[in-house]
């Protein structure tokens, strides 16, 4: 299996210690044809995009493709599932400035609503000490499917990373909706119980570093290797081998 896109990488816009130029220059080196510049979004205290920053992205953006004729470079950001109602750090109108959408949980990122930090980063916290109850996975997994639902997510970003969730319902709202669920290389999720509940479902998958330096880019070895060892079938991988994303967020 040959991986010919990464859609989730991070420069100095956010935390990442490469630029959008040092991203693209590996992702070259390593004959990528597709890689997506995604940083975090604006509720990620302290590295957080600013909207503002959209047009100055787009144009160092654009001015480093013309350097490379065949990789395409995507723009987008790394969006912030905030609470359970699956609320997003991002508008619609942002949606529109973007090339793709991609979005996950983060321990640190603020919520909009108060209650949210109770059901939601407590229990992130929680579960280092604490077996997490049955009313704690079905809020948790709640928040990731309204998420899917009421958004125009491209990809579910490390799936179940510091949040234990029912991952055959999350498999199952992705399938319906349209949504790749991504195999992280970085933080190493789905775990091999987590991807046997999403096998059971119709998701299809995406292979994605989530790069913070430049070196990682396009570097999916966890993702490869989980991939084979369950022979996930070549058609439910959406970046291998040439082949393309649908993008939902653009639908």
């Amino acid at each position: 299996m040959n991986i010919t896109a990464d859609y989730h990488s991070h420069t100095t816009y956010s935390h990442g210690k490469g630029s959008i130029a040092d991203n693209a220059r590996v992702a070259h080196e390593k004959g990528l044809d597709f890689l997506a510049i995604t940083d975090h979004a604006v509720r990620h205290p302290f590295i957080g995009v600013s909207r503002k920053k959209y047009d100055a992205m787009r144009q160092d953006m654009q001015d480093v493709q013309k350097n490379y004729s065949d990789l395409r470079l995507l723009l987008g950001v790394e969006a912030n599932i905030l609470g359970v109602d699956g609320d997003l750090d991002v508008t619609e109108e942002d949606v529109k400035r973007l090339d793709i959408l991609i979005a996950g949980y983060h321990l640190t990122s603020l919520p909009y609503k108060v209650g949210d930090f109770f059901k939601i980063t407590c229990s992130a916290i929680a579960r280092y000490a604490f077996k997490p109850t049955k009313k704690q996975i079905e809020r948790q997994t709640k928040m990731y499917v309204n998420a899917v639902k009421n958004n125009k997510i491209d990809i579910i970003t490390h799936p179940g990373f510091r949040l234990d969730i029912d991952y055959r319902e999350l498999g199952k709202v992705c399938a319906d909706y349209g949504t790749y669920v991504e195999l992280s290389s970085r933080h190493r999720t789905p775990d091999c119980k987590g991807l046997e509940q999403l096998l059971t479902t119709d998701c299809k998958f995406v292979l994605n570093s989530d790069a913070h330096k430049p070196e990682n880019v396009g570097e999916c070895a966890y993702a490869l290797e989980l991939a084979q060892k369950y022979s996930i079938p070549a058609d439910r991988i959406a970046n291998a081998d040439g082949k393309t994303l649908v993008l939902r967020s653009k639908q």
